[in-house]
């Protein structure tokens, strides 16, 4: 199968000696991405390569786009560039098993469904690759985090101590 533009991917298309090779782009309306947490994106493309195994699926893919994001500082936007390469195993319900879970099995993700939605992979793949702690800059800066994290010694403080001790004597 050559490259296809398309939303949709039918897993029973997809024989071991023909993978399916899938290039596609998602604008922001279909990605659907919170706007607590994304203040707007770019569309994003998608190449993705799907792989069947004697159990599942191995999928393999890039996606690429910028998100605008508020910085947790000084609330600011800015864009966060998204330029990654993933992987995971989609294998049915009946593998999951009961247990500790081993080294390699945090890329596995389970379904019995025949259909994938693309755009839900690039969905998931733009939160696993979201900062935890938005910053506009590593240097960024806002007036009372400046202060507060300075090793200026701020003095006003030592004048409300002073005027205290003055008001603790006097009392005794």
């Amino acid at each position: 199968m050559g490259l296809v533009m398309k939303r949709y991917v039918n897993l029973r298309e997809i024989t071991v000696k023909e993978p399916l090779k899938v290039d596609t782009e998602f604008s922001e309306s279909v990605l659907d991405l919170p706007e607590d947490e994304v203040v707007r994106s770019t569309p994003f493309s998608l190449h993705v390569e799907i792989y069947k195994r004697a159990i599942g699926y191995n999928v393999r893919g890039h996606i690429k786009g910028s998100v605008t994001l508020r910085c947790s500082r000084c609330d600011e936007e800015y864009q966060e560039q998204i330029d990654k390469d993933f992987s995971f195993n989609l294998l049915p319900t009946s593998e999951i098993t009961e247990g500790q879970i081993k080294r390699g099995e945090l890329d596995v993700k389970f379904s019995d469904e025949d259909v994938v939605d693309l755009s839900e992979v690039v969905r998931e793949q733009i939160f696993l690759n979201l900062p935890v702690k938005p910053l506009c800059s590593e240097t960024c800066e806002v007036e009372g985090y400046r202060e507060w994290n300075s090793e200026e010694k701020d003095t006003r403080w030592d004048k409300l101590k002073e005027l205290k001790e003055k008001l603790d004597r006097k009392e005794k």
